[in-house]
């Protein structure tokens, strides 16, 4: 149970009981109730909260699944203030609330006929649990040491608009974002404690959950301004965009830390021989980029006549990056005579560039042939322009020990070019009773040029592999649906859609006659069925299925290769809306969710034998894997007077994919999850200005897919009041 609760925290979970106390009192010996909407609406207010949970468990999970603070908050939820006067108006937003660390400061103030000038800032906390994995036959858990992990995001803006009559708008705006802090990552290292002995199918090779982190420093400027006017018929605007982006991002790993092997048994010496340790490397990997971009953009809408509207679009965008960055791998040696350190393989003094050039042109009609019958039809055309180079330096550490740095230089580029077309086309009927009908299609047509070569060292001569690859792309989406209202008792929505990329390449690597193709495919439809039995009872169905194929097709000389997924996906939902009378109301909601992903793996091939390992059967690694799960909510409220409402809230999910003993030859994809979480709220009105309320909830989380290592439960108290201004 947690107990660090500060002073403050506990303030507002008695503070939420005392009201809860309170309001039941009032209810007892108020009158019956009068009316569901007693509660005033205010205009300008201040909210004020507090919560407080109480957590068993694993805090960091709580954190990271509901993102909260396990110590809980206090502060204001919410404040604005509106003062209008005779030709100006002031507009007020605020927000403070600790444990989140979710603030904002807004301002704005307006003059008819004039402008309007906005100030602000915000920012807010998402929360990491840096988990890493749990291998189920051995039950190894292996978070990060520290699992403190949060990133802090915000937004500092100022915003003037210039808005004369009879005269263009005119609009300047400054944004500053950043994303600051720690996060975990899905590039896990290596280890052995996954391990298996050699007796039984080996896993090390295919189970690394070791995990990682990502440490953030990015910040993004902008400037942005913007006319827009209208000359009779037509409307124009004409954007201009600055961008300038500094981003730094280190990635940490750790492989094998400080890891004996678990097979063949370790001798029983004081300290192990070399040959029994894993060998502990350290990656520390830091990649920056400072980019500049601007960009113009220019829209139109002219209206014709009564039956078309033409609307006309253009976007050039110029973009200069500057990059850099370091990879560091420390391994650590273990010898009879103790640790050796060694920096071997490392990346050093990356410098590079990269230059992008873009446009895009498009136009489209929107046509009213007849009062039923509508369609706009549009055409799109993009370029693009990209030249790329960079150069780093390889350190390689030589010697017994280790202590002489070899540096060899190392030079690539890159050259790209690549064009599309995108022709769209909607319809919409509705000339046939109580039915509306539409549809849509697009396609994407492209081609491309791609030439880059491999590292090569300009010191030596050594020529880098060069290569020329030739690209086409090829889009299909469409969707045909229909909307149908039978009666006040009865309506029906239907849509079919159908999704269909293919993007190819010729010529790859260095010979002639290399091929590469990646085709993906979607199809599907929904189904929604409104029901209205009585005045008092909705019932709400709804019915998606999607089946999607993946297909790689390759092509080398002497090996041709073939890979496929297939996924199915059916969700069924249910919803119940009830509302017997003013006085009571009710809503319960099911979805069901069956998820499967088959996957074909036909050349990975056979794994020989080693000293330590028996031979296996690589085609085991790929799986299939399903994701089924179950949500349910219910919800209920009723006006127990003229003063107090009560509403009850349970939401419930459950995930049942036990693919643990996937473990034996792959990751296991399967999540064993179950939630439940119980509310109870009361929500009284003091006086015209003044409003309170008070929750209590208890939620329970409980993971076997970290074997419980990440399980919680425990109660939440919350409270506020809300105060006119």
């Amino acid at each position: 149970m947690k107990a660090h609760f500060t002073t403050i925290v506990r303030g507002a979970s008695l503070l939420a009981g005392a009201s809860l106390a309170l309001t039941a009192l009032t209810v007892r010996g108020a009158e019956k109730a009068v009316a569901a909407d007693a509660f005033p609406t205010f205009e300008s207010y201040i909210k004020i909260t507090g919560q407080a949970p109480s957590i068993s468990g694993d805090e960091k999970a709580y954190q990271r699944r509901f993102q909260n603070s396990s110590s809980g908050g206090i502060g204001i939820e919410d404040l604005h203030f509106v003062k209008e006067g005779k030709d100006t108006s002031t507009e007020i937003n605020a927000k403070a609330l600790t444990g989140t660390e979710d603030y904002l400061g807004e301002v704005k103030f307006a003059k008819n006929e004039f402008g309007e000038v906005e100030f602000g800032y915000k920012s807010f906390r998402t929360f990491y649990d840096g988990v890493g994995g749990f291998f189920p036959l051995n039950g190894y858990w292996s978070p990060l040491a520290n699992r403190d992990l949060h990133v802090d995001r915000s937004t500092l803006w100022a915003e003037a608009k210039i808005e004369l009559p009879n005269a263009p708008v005119f609009t300047l705006r400054y944004a500053n974002e950043k994303r600051e802090g720690k996060k975990d990552t899905t590039i896990w290292g290596d280890t052995d404690f996954t391990g298996l002995p050699n007796n039984n199918p080996p896993i090390s090779q295919v189970r690394k959950i070791v995990p990682s982190y990502i440490k953030l420093d990015e910040e993004t400027q902008s400037l942005e301004f913007t006319v827009k006017h209208t000359i009779g018929n037509t409307t124009a605007q004409l954007m201009l965009v600055g961008e300038h982006t500094k981003n730094f991002d280190t990635r940490f790993v750790s492989r094998f830390p400080g890891e004996a092997r678990p097979f063949p048994t370790p001798a029983s010496t004081v300290l192990l021989p070399a040959a029994q340790m894993n060998n502990d490397v350290d990656i520390t990997q830091g990649d920056g980029i400072d980019s500049k971009s601007t960009a113009a953009v220019f829209t139109s809408t002219t209206k014709l006549n009564d039956m078309i509207d033409v609307k006309l679009g253009a976007r050039y965008e110029l973009l200069h990056a500057d990059l850099s960055g370091d990879r560091i791998l420390v391994t650590t040696t273990p010898t009879a005579t103790g640790n050796v350190l060694i920096q071997t393989g490392n990346y050093m003094g990356l410098v590079g560039s990269s230059r992008v050039k873009e446009y895009v042109v498009n136009a489209a009609i929107d046509l009213k042939l007849t009062k039923d019958l509508t369609s706009t039809l549009g055409i799109k055309h993009e370029e693009e322009w990209v030249n790329s180079n960079g150069g780093f330096n390889v350190d390689a550490a030589s010697g017994t020990p280790a202590t002489v740095v070899t540096k060899t230089p190392r030079v690539e580029w890159e050259h790209l070019s690549d064009k599309a077309t995108v022709p769209e086309l909607e319809v919409r009927y509705t000339g046939i009773s109580d039915l509306a009908l539409y549809g849509d299609i697009s396609t994407r047509k492209g081609t491309g040029v791609e030439k880059n070569t491999s590292a090569y060292n300009p010191l030596t001569a050594t020529s880098g592999t060069n290569a020329l690859m030739n690209t086409d792309k090829s889009h299909v989406n469409y969707t045909v649906g229909g909307h149908w209202k039978g009666s006040s008792l009865v309506n029906v929505r239907a849509e079919i859609f159908h999704k269909e990329h293919t993007n190819s390449a010729t010529g790859f690597a260095a010979q002639t006659g290399d091929y590469y193709r990646l085709a993906t495919q979607f199809t599907g439809y929904k189904v929604t069925v409104v029901l209205h039995p009585t005045d008092v009872v909705s019932l709400t169905s709804r019915y998606i299925r999607q089946n999607g194929t993946m297909q790689v097709t390759g092509y080398l000389p002497t090996f041709p290769a073939y890979d496929s997924c297939d996924a199915v996906n059916h969700t069924i939902s249910e919803q119940l809306d009830w509302n017997p009378s003013k006085q009571f109301y009710a809503q319960a909601n099911v979805n069901i969710v069956f998820n499967t992903i088959n996957t074909i793996y036909p050349r990975a091939g056979t794994v020989a034998a080693t000293s330590t390992n028996i031979a296996w059967d690589a085609n085991q690694v790929l799986q299939d894997a399903n994701n089924n799960y179950t949500t349910a909510t219910f919800l209920c409220g009723t006006p127990l007077s003229s003063a107090d409402d009560l509403q009850f809230q349970v939401n419930y999910y459950k995930a049942d994919n036990d693919d643990r003993a996937l473990a034996f030859r792959t990751v296991t994809y399967g999540a064993i999850v179950q939630e439940t979480s119980v509310t109870v709220g009361l929500k009284h009105k003091f006086s015209d200005k003044l409003v309170g309320e008070a929750k209590v909830g208890y939620f329970d989380s409980k993971n076997d897919t970290t074997g419980g290592k990440t399980n919680f439960h425990g109660p939440q108290g919350y409270v506020s009041l809300t105060y006119a201004l």
